[in-house]
């Protein structure tokens, strides 16, 4: 598969972690990541479909095949998976259907539904339709916090790449992750696993709470000082979080 460079950051030597970003951001992202990793792990960071030169496509589910089918171009047949919200999302899809792949999997600011209710699915995506409606860089305007910031690194990251999109594209992913629900993979996850979420962002404390008691013997932390891109509000407890996880012995029996 053909990915132009922008698109796709391969960096560093070892055993590869793939770090998949969340809605109308890119891989730069995960720069802390990145930067710390690379010295021990080879660091795969795909932009996802919708993203980038990546063309949309019309699920989450459409999500994972396509950076499966990457990973296999790559050469990857068992790798770690980091997903923030959205790549959380498809992280979870990948680990529940190709779950022989997955080495370690860690999930932050995810949730495996938005709603289990489908009467509160349409009434959420009918709130989304103003969007259509408000350009990208018209939100990158808004204070910080507003956006799931809590530092100013993680606002200034979010200022510069959320006018890359349109507001066509951000409703279309948001719509996407409405309508994925993960919940059947929870129970048969058999990697060492950790959900996370930043200490500020209440919102998806409970639902986190649910996803990892749902997974058998899943680590959950809550990330101090840390918001919705808590990867970028706290880099060096996140980046921890994820050598500990990595250093859980894997079950290949």
């Amino acid at each position: 598969m053909a990915v132009p460079m922008t698109d796709l950051i391969d960096d560093g030597d070892g055993d590869p972690i793939v770090f998949l970003h969340g809605a109308g951001v890119d891989n730069a992202l995960w720069a802390p990541q990145r930067a710390y990793f690379r010295k021990t792990h080879r660091v795969v960071i795909p932009n996802l479909p919708g993203h980038g030169g990546v063309p949309a496509v019309s699920s989450v589910e459409r999500m994972a095949e396509y950076v499966r089918v990457l990973l296999c171009a790559l050469g990857l047949r068992r790798y770690a998976l980091i997903g923030l919200s959205l790549g959380g999302m498809v992280a979870l899809e990948i680990a529940g259907r190709w779950g022989d792949e997955v080495s370690h999997l860690a999930m932050i600011e995810a949730v495996p539904s938005v709603t289990t209710s489908s009467a509160a699915r349409w009434g959420i995506k009918a709130c989304l339709l103003p969007m259509l409606c408000i350009p990208p860089r018209w939100m990158a305007r808004l204070p910080g916090r507003h956006l799931g910031a809590e530092t100013p690194e993680a606002a200034t990251y979010l200022k510069e790449v959320l006018p890359r999109s349109s507001a066509a594209q951000n409703h279309a992913l948001l719509n996407l992750a409405t309508d994925y629900d993960g919940r059947r993979h929870l129970g048969a996850l058999a990697m060492p696993c950790a959900v996370m979420v930043g200490e500020k962002n209440l919102r998806i404390h409970a639902r986190a709470t649910a996803m990892a008691d749902a997974i058998p013997d899943c680590r959950h932390l809550v990330v101090p000082g840390a918001g919705h891109i808590a990867n970028l509000d706290a880099p060096a407890a996140v980046n921890a979080a994820i050598r500990d996880l990595l250093s859980a012995r894997v079950d290949h029996s």
